[in-house]
């Protein structure tokens, strides 16, 4: 409970900081958002043992432990805000927002590890000392050593180091009041009160018992001083951190203060790292992130879509672009299904089904006939066209092997249905003479789809699909002319076997969205597994008629990796040739049996 109002403290601080100092909020609340997930993580990495290290690193399931540090917290925040500081727009001023919210916060999270006894101290004899009640750690420690007796009514008194830390918390948050008027340098702030911080850590070490300390507990003696490994740590950098704090104030009586820059909102921007942290959180799973985590993450993420779909709305005020509108609506679902907490059971062997959501960005050029001109003839004119759509696909699985009826199937069979829905903008690219000779004819907004049955069966050297596109497909009819394609097929081919390598030849390769279907022929890998594949080759366009010069040829790159047993994720990228460019990304996740 006061993990969760910690954290709920902490944000509402920050969030009235930045109200405070007019930061446009849905930037600021992104960058919350990102900082607090990393801050999340870098509680449970740091503490981290070798063997969970190499857990991690070799499966990607998250070890099942609980040890969290304060200092893996604050180190992983920091280093997230040094990277986002630029990019989101902000000065140096935006890590001293962060000081005092984290202070309170800080201090209500001591009062939870007094009542739970976390962190606990040394056996003490003075009156200040706390006890503690049976099934309690520092009672279960002292019961392992032989210190009480197992039918003890409490444990042994012990120094109140997490009260010593919250009277520290108060203090380094009261020398901030109390110097907030001082004109110093951006950052300098937020060095002092790391700085104090880590200082008065170092100091609280020597009161607390190493089986209350979740990282850096052994103690290594140097030079005849013997102190625990976070305190020789803490040694290095307690000096760094004020010496460099000094110095800026030192440096600031020599030289103008800048004045603090206020970044410029940007939906793009802040849309792309929404959807970083979905796939970030869809990776991690309910191994890494508990229920009070994922509510906090979950709130501001959805704040931040709410807010960008309102002012994407409120910004085509006059003309609705519904793919604009669809982008912050389609993360705010993936919000609340990525985010989800609730252990999928385990799948059945012969069976499952997967549910997927994807979405692609892209251009293409082509000519077109236009009725008219001299003599009666029809020119082939330039159009641009800039397509955006969404996916959802549904499909159920079969796997190889011996069904319950004792039937035996060789092949992996996946039955599905993509559903496909965008926009496609036409843009005249023609010449300002031409532009006079045919005046009618301006940006053309189309809705594009279609729906996308499809079949697949593989085995472990081969893999055969195919599947039916029926719908507004987009512009891309095998004859000229300004019609939109109402109808055509799939062929999908693999040769070789997927976990080494394989070849990959698409015709109609429509995975991301309907805008733009094209040709591929490539090669892939799986470094040895099934979980990750990488493939790369080329992309031929469609049969319309191409501007002279343009080449149909482009390279194309798709990753695909499976994060958890229930979760995974792929993306594709077309480039190489400027007037054939494609993006997409796509995330799936196993339903259960």
């Amino acid at each position: 409970m006061f993990y969760l109002l910690a954290f709920s403290l902490n944000l509402a601080l920050l969030v009235w900081e930045g109200h405070r100092r007019a930061y446009p909020m849905r930037t600021w609340l992104v960058l919350l958002a990102c900082t607090t997930l990393s801050f999340i993580l870098g509680t449970k990495l740091l503490a981290l043992s070798g063997p969970e290290w190499r857990e991690l690193l070799h499966t990607g399931h998250w070890p099942d432990s609980g040890a969290r540090t304060v200092l893996g917290g604050a180190l992983a925040g920091t280093l997230t805000l040094l990277a986002l500081r630029r990019p989101f727009g902000f000065s140096w001023h935006v890590f001293d927002a962060f000081t005092l919210p984290m202070c309170a916060a800080l201090a209500v999270q001591c009062v939870g590890c007094v009542l739970t006894g976390c962190c606990f101290g040394e056996l003490t004899a003075g009156g200040w000392g706390l006890t503690y009640a049976p099934g309690t750690l520092p009672y279960l420690w002292q019961e392992s050593r032989g210190l009480i007796a197992p039918d003890a009514v409490h444990s042994l008194p012990v120094h109140p180091t997490q009260l010593y830390s919250l009277v520290l918390c108060l203090a380094v948050g009261g020398v901030l009041l109390l110097t907030r008027h001082r004109a110093w340098p951006g950052g300098s702030r937020r060095l002092l009160h790391l700085g104090l911080l880590l200082a008065g850590r170092f100091l609280i070490e020597f009161w607390r018992d190493p089986a209350g300390e979740q990282v850096g507990a052994d103690f290594h003696t140097h030079a005849g001083l013997a102190l625990k490994q976070v305190q020789w740590a803490l040694l290095l950098l307690v000096p760094l951190v004020l010496g460099s704090w000094a110095w800026l104030i030192y440096r600031s009586r020599h030289t103008v203060l800048q004045p603090e820059q206020m970044p410029t909102p940007n939906p793009i921007r802040n849309l792309l790292a929404v959807a970083g942290l979905l796939l970030l959180t869809a990776w991690l799973g309910p191994q890494a992130l508990t229920r009070p985590e994922v509510l906090v993450v979950k709130t501001l993420l959805l704040t931040v879509l709410v807010l960008e779909g309102g002012a994407l709305l409120l910004g085509a005020a006059t003309t609705i672009r519904p793919a604009r509108v669809a982008l912050p609506l389609t993360l705010a679902a993936g919000v609340l299904v990525l985010t989800s907490q609730t252990p999928v059971a385990e799948n059945q062997r012969e069976h499952y089904t997967t549910l997927s959501a994807g979405v692609s960005t892209g251009e293409f050029e082509r000519l077109q006939n236009t009725e008219g001109g001299c003599g009666g003839s029809s020119p082939l004119l330039p159009y641009q066209h800039r397509y955006t759509t969404g996916t959802l696909d549904l499909a159920r699985t079969r796997t190889a092997g011996t069904d319950a009826k004792g039937q035996e199937h060789k092949a992996d069979v996946t039955f599905g249905l993509r559903l496909h829905v965008g926009t496609d903008r036409q843009l005249p690219t023609f010449s300002d003479s031409l532009s006079v000779l045919y005046p009618d004819n301006p940006v053309k907004r189309t809705v594009i789809g279609g729906f996308n049955p499809y079949l697949q069966a593989d085995r472990p050297g081969f893999g055969l699909g195919l599947g039916l596109l029926l719908g507004p497909l987009g512009y891309h009819r095998p004859r000229s002319g300004d019609q939109i394609n109402p109808g055509d097929f799939q062929v999908s081919l693999r040769l070789g076997r997927r976990e080494w390598a394989f070849g990959q030849f698409d015709f109609n390769y429509l995975g991301y969205g309907s805008g733009n279907p094209q040709h591929r022929i490539g090669m892939g890998t799986g470094f040895g597994s099934t979980r990750w594949q990488l493939i790369a080759g080329a992309a031929v366009a469609k049969n319309y008629a191409l501007i002279p010069g343009n080449s149909r040829w482009s390279g194309f790159a798709e990753a695909k990796g499976q994060l958890t047993p229930q979760w995974g994720a792929s993306t594709f990228l077309t480039l190489g040739n400027p007037t054939q460019r494609q993006l997409g990304l796509r995330l799936s996740r196993r339903l259960g049996k």
